[in-house]
């Protein structure tokens, strides 16, 4: 077996799960029957995040056809570690214990080389990107559950009422609601001037109708807020934004 190897992604260490797969000795297609077990249990409570353990991904096989996978961090290695007994347990424990201080060691030392503005925008980044991926997580969640009621709606008896509630296990609320942010705030956080952003924010579709609301922010008098999962797309065009100013 080759040497299992980090990745980092979001700015957090990850391992693929193929690669679990092969250091506990499972069959992938088991260990994904497992994930997917746990992520439905993790879901069952508000103060956990099933993406602070698994992190949905895909990848290529032999034959061109893209297959699902899942990305481990250090929690979910943690998951899959307290599930196992004996040898196996002991050394999958050891290897990736390994390889995450060896990964954090080496995320050290290039800290150390950056300044102190580089790591604030960097930190500021990945807050953004995080809270992005719940806000994906939660939406895939509730399609999930707008299936699963479709479903049951052509069911009765128990089939019906097991259906009802495996939809109310999957539904999440957004995550988006705690802090806003006005033009001038992610102005001064890209580097541009607030009119700018106002044309972005019109131009990506996150600004709503005046007076109105959507998923990316809301008007309040004549000030529009916009959301962090908002900022997260002013990021993904800071390039183009910022040549926009010139």
């Amino acid at each position: 077996m080759d040497e299992p190897q980090l990745f980092n992604f979001n700015g957090q260490p990850t391992i693929d799960s193929r690669e679990v797969a092969e250091m506990i000795g499972k069959l992938h297609k088991n260990l994904m029957r497992d994930i997917h077990r746990y992520i439905n249990d993790l879901t069952t409570s508000s103060k956990l995040s099933p993406l602070d353990f698994f992190i949905g991904s895909n990848y290529k096989d032999a034959k061109g056809e893209i297959r699902d996978c899942y990305l481990l961090t250090k929690m979910g290695c943690e998951f899959v570690a307290n599930k196992m007994t004996g040898k196996k347990g002991t050394l999958f424990t050891a290897q990736y214990v390994s390889l995450f201080n060896e990964y954090q060691e080496e995320h050290k030392a290039i800290e150390a080389h950056m300044t102190s503005d580089e790591i604030a925008v960097r930190n500021r980044e990945l807050n953004f990107k995080e809270q992005w991926l719940k806000e994906m997580e939660a939406q895939n969640a509730n399609k999930r559950a707008e299936l699963l009621l479709k479903i049951a709606g052509r069911t009765h008896g128990d089939l019906y009422q097991q259906l009802m509630n495996e939809a109310t296990d999957q539904l999440m609320f957004p995550v988006y609601q705690d802090k806003v942010f006005t033009a001038g705030d992610i102005a001064s956080q890209l580097g541009v001037s607030p009119y700018t952003i106002g044309i972005w924010g019109q131009r990506l579709g996150l600004k709503a109708p005046k007076g109105m609301t959507n998923r990316y922010g809301h008007w309040k008098g004549n000030r529009y807020y916009y959301n962090q999962l908002a900022v997260q797309n002013f990021y993904e065009h800071q390039a183009a934004i910022v040549d926009d100013e010139l």
